[in-house]
C-alpha cells in the first residue's frame, strides 16, 4: 500500500520545477471523486502508447475506479497539465491483453510485476495472467 509521505513528496517534486528529477513517466492523476464531489490526486507511472498515456493500479486501490465511464481527469506529466479522458480496462481477458502489449512496449518494466519474459522476449503467459488478476489497466487519452 503505498505510504502517505512517500506521496505526498512525490506530488510536490511533481508539481516543481524539479519534476524532471522523476523522469518523464512519473504523473500526477487527479480525478472528481464520484460520491464525494473531492478531487483525488495520486502519484501514477505511465507509459506512452502513441498519443494515449497506460497506467496501472492494483484493484485494492480505489482512485481509478472514479475514471469508470469516461470521466474527466487531468494528468500531470513532464511538467504540463492536460485534460484526459479516462478509460479503466479490468475484466481479465482485457488486461491481460494490455499487459502482453504494455510489456512487448516497455519490457524493462516486467520485473516490476513478476512477469517473466521468454527466451524470445515475450511476456511468460501464467505470469501474465497472474498479473491480470491483481491489476487493472487505465488509458488516459489527452482532449483536444
Amino acid at each position: 500500500m503505498p505510504n502517505s509521505f512517500g506521496n505526498a513528496f512525490v506530488k510536490a517534486l511533481i508539481n516543481s520545477p524539479l519534476h524532471f528529477l522523476l523522469g518523464p513517466n512519473v504523473a500526477l492523476v487527479t480525478v472528481t471523486g464520484r460520491k464525494t464531489g473531492n478531487a483525488i490526486s495520486a502519484p501514477i507511472n505511465v507509459t506512452r502508447d502513441g498519443t494515449v498515456y497506460v497506467a496501472t493500479s492494483t484493484r485494492e486501490r480505489t482512485w481509478w475506479r472514479n475514471l469508470r465511464g469516461g470521466a474527466v481527469a487531468q494528468l500531470h506529466v513532464a511538467g504540463q497539465t492536460l485534460q484526459v479522458h479516462g478509460q479503466v480496462i479490468e475484466t481479465s481477458d482485457e488486461v491481460t491483453e494490455g499487459l502482453r502489449r504494455y510489456f512487448q512496449q516497455n519490457p524493462k518494466l516486467a520485473k516490476y510485476f513478476n512477469v517473466s519474459l521468454s527466451a524470445d522476449g515475450q511476456p511468460v503467459e501464467a505470469d501474465l495472467q497472474r498479473a491480470a488478476t491483481e491489476r487493472v489497466l487505465i488509458r488516459l487519452q489527452p482532449m483536444p
